[in-house]
């Protein structure tokens, strides 16, 4: 083979391989990107409680986390989540609280810069799961109806701890 159709046929090869790789406008298409500002692990304490968060980078389509918090008060409770793309585009937060085998979906409704809404109002409470990343912390918030017409939050606040695997 000579020099020239090696050099050819490596060009092709290079040229194939680039047009392959998403482009920019399909990177930026995957809903879950927007997220990767949560990937992390992150703690926080409200008086005697300590809670940790972790979230992993998103990958096909999946993030996954978990939470747990521990008071000398109420002991443990944990919390698995997974944030999935689902094929119809939308964007759903699964949450399995207090370590049930029920498994609640919260449809992403907004999210911005290094913000996320989460909502599902068939349920009594929280109908919304929101987050803010200020900096180095996340605030979380559950939202939802107080039954006497008003709104019931409960809000932490999370440090950085480390970064996602």
């Amino acid at each position: 083979m000579s020099t020239f159709s090696v050099t050819r046929l490596s060009g092709l090869l290079l040229l194939g391989l680039f047009l392959a790789l998403p482009t920019g406008s399909q990177a930026s298409n995957d809903p879950l990107r927007s997220l990767d500002w949560l990937a992390g692990q992150w703690v926080g304490r409200e008086g005697p409680t300590r809670t940790e968060q972790h979230f992993m980078r998103p990958g096909d389509g999946v993030m996954l986390g978990m939470r747990r918090s521990m008071s000398p008060v109420r002991g443990a409770d944990t919390e698995f989540m997974r944030i999935v793309a689902e094929p119809d585009g939308s964007v759903v937060y699964y949450g399995q609280p207090l370590g049930s085998d029920a498994v609640i979906p919260y449809k992403l409704i907004e999210s911005g810069n290094n913000m996320a809404v989460f909502s599902n109002t068939e349920i009594a409470y929280p109908q919304r799961i929101v987050f803010n990343r200020y900096g180095g912390n996340v605030v979380a918030a559950l939202e939802g109806p107080d039954g006497n017409g008003g709104i019931r939050r409960f809000r932490w606040t999370w440090q950085r701890a480390g970064d996602a695997p």
